[in-house]
């Protein structure tokens, strides 16, 4: 069912974006998640569709901590609502979460949906900060305080 959903919402983004400015950008962030209890180091890259429309991708790789390393692969659909002047976009986050936890060569996973909010603060022409916290509902759930600096291609 949640691939149902998935691709369900693949093909109606498509359709209501294929006629508009797409702009790619990708780069580098850092993340504490609560029930981990541990900083993450990611990768992100987004394409914005629209002036508000934005799909989202990450892959963080939380430090190792107790012999038990995590890894996360989030998948968001961004809304930006309104400009805070002289400060930056606000934008509202959802999607879907995949925490794989793995301890002396044995793992399990879980996948959950993302909750969330940031802020795209423009530092020039070419480059941003998006300061975001999310809740997960993965495993016992959780929440990730983070920052992404991107990169505009």
């Amino acid at each position: 069912m949640k691939k149902f959903l998935l691709v369900v919402a693949v093909v109606a983004l498509c359709g209501v974006f294929q006629n508009a400015k797409a702009q790619f950008s990708a780069g580098v962030g850092l993340a504490y998640a609560t029930e981990i209890n541990n900083l993450g180091i990611s990768a992100q890259a987004a394409y914005d569709f629209t002036e508000e429309w934005a799909a989202t991708g990450s892959f963080t790789y939380f430090l190792k901590k107790d012999g038990v390393t995590n890894t996360a692969i989030d998948l968001n659909a961004n809304y930006i609502f309104t400009e805070i002047e002289n400060v930056g976009k606000l934008y509202g986050l959802a999607g879907l979460n995949h925490l794989t936890a793995s301890f002396e060569g044995h793992s399990a996973s879980n996948t959950g949906v993302n909750l969330g909010a940031g802020l795209k603060m423009e530092m020039s022409d070419k480059m941003f900060l998006c300061p975001e916290l999310k809740y997960s509902t993965t495993g016992s759930g959780y929440i990730s305080l983070g920052a992404k600096l991107m990169f505009k291609f």
